[in-house]
């Protein structure tokens, strides 16, 4: 979903944001976890939820923290295992893409929760680095993230047990307004975006946070804008981050009959398949404004070669079993090979490829791999008119 704010302004520095761990608590801890259930929600007034999901939490002390990172462009950027966190497109429009292939493009200003543990792909869908920022929840002695700045962790705080609702909230308060966060039940953070905010609570004291500031917190928080006295005076956006109530686990249909026990198939598989989609993006669209959403399967002619040191000629197209409007390669020895498009449709002259693990170009073709953990792989290629 998209944030309802301005692009972020960091009045700190390049280097240095604040992350505040405020005394807020109206209660202890647990007895706000014991009084929250599974009807709450923490939008209210013009505040939404841009990003939900159940998940785990890391066992024992954990810490909110906030986190810089730059995001490579997609031919070059790495998969790799991801902190539970949100994910915001700050300055530039990104492409989330998970090993199994799920992806989720975020436009600027939009947010998505990642959950612990997933090896995923953040990539710039521009030629060039994009700056974006992550909401982290992560075990208090965790080792800062590679290639990225830690805006500064917050106070650690022992962990609630179970799946847990977790949100991301938004606003942009204007002047005269407030909004309450409600009690969830967990210690949550707040992370201003845009001018300045008080906060604290409702009855008692407040601190002034500037954009690029945040604060963990518990129980209710009042939040309003700060008089600045210059041009971006009287306004606040903000994000918080939010732990909710304990969620059920689900309840799977049971049989009365289990399924025999089949080999573990990453310990047993010697081959593996590639399955390729090909889309045709809209005239005029560039690796700069590449939107997945607008594009679509192609149908024109093309051509695909699929080459490896395990095969004795390069694969093609007329080597593949149409799945509907998907090409799949089967019983391929596991190892490395590399993906071209070999003829591309009428009028498209560039293409990029989506993958797990994919690292290379359109010009030298994309290098990917089949091994015992992944021994089906799903590729797309995206089609383009040029600059």
């Amino acid at each position: 979903m998209r944030l309802r704010l301005p692009r972020i302004t960091w009045h700190l520095g390049a280097c240095v944001a604040l992350l505040i761990s405020l005394a807020l608590h109206l209660a202890p801890q647990v007895r706000a976890q014991e009084a929250a259930d599974v009807t709450f929600s923490p939008a209210s007034g013009t505040a939404q939820v841009i990003a939900q999901g159940v998940a785990p939490l890391p066992e024992g002390n954990v810490v909110w923290r906030t986190v810089r990172s730059r995001a490579q462009p997609l031919a070059n950027a790495p998969f790799e295992a991801q902190s539970l966190s949100f994910v915001l497109a700050t300055n530039g429009p990104l492409l989330l893409t998970s090993q199994d292939g799920e992806q989720i493009h975020l436009g600027t200003n939009e947010a998505a929760l990642t959950p612990a543990g997933t090896v995923q792909q953040r990539a710039s869908l521009s030629d060039q680095e994009e700056s974006f920022l992550s909401i982290e929840l992560v075990p208090e002695d965790a080792s800062p993230p590679a290639n990225a700045t830690v805006l500064q962790p917050g106070a650690p705080f022992a962990a609630p047990g179970g799946a847990r609702d977790l949100d991301l909230l938004s606003d942009l308060l204007g002047s005269g307004e407030s909004l309450t966060i409600p009690d969830s039940g967990g210690k949550n953070v707040i992370l201003v975006t845009d001018g300045a905010a008080t906060v604290g609570k409702p009855d008692g004291g407040s601190a002034v946070l500037l954009a690029g500031e945040a604060a963990s917190f518990s129980g209710e928080l009042l939040i309003a804008p700060a008089p600045s006295g210059g041009a971006a005076a009287d306004r606040a956006g903000f994000v918080v981050a939010i732990i909710g109530p304990e969620i059920p686990p689900p309840a799977l249909p049971s049989s009365g009959t289990q399924a025999p026990a089949t080999p573990d198939a990453a310990a047993t598989a010697e081959t593996g398949s590639i399955t390729i989609s090909v889309y045709d993006c809209p005239s005029g669209m560039t690796t700069t404004t590449f939107n997945a959403a607008a594009c679509a399967l192609t149908e024109q002619d093309f051509d695909i070669t699929i080459s490896g040191s395990a095969l004795s000629a390069p694969l093609t197209v007329g080597d593949a079993a149409a799945d509907g409007a998907t090409l799949v390669w089967s019983d391929l020895p596991l190892g490395e090979y590399v993906i071209a498009e070999a003829v591309l449709p009428l009028g498209y002259d560039d293409y990029g490829l989506a993958a797990a693990s994919a690292t290379g170009n359109s010009t030298l073709g994309y290098r990917v791999t089949l091994d015992a953990e992944t021994t089906a792989l799903t590729a797309r290629i995206y089609n383009f008119t040029g600059e």
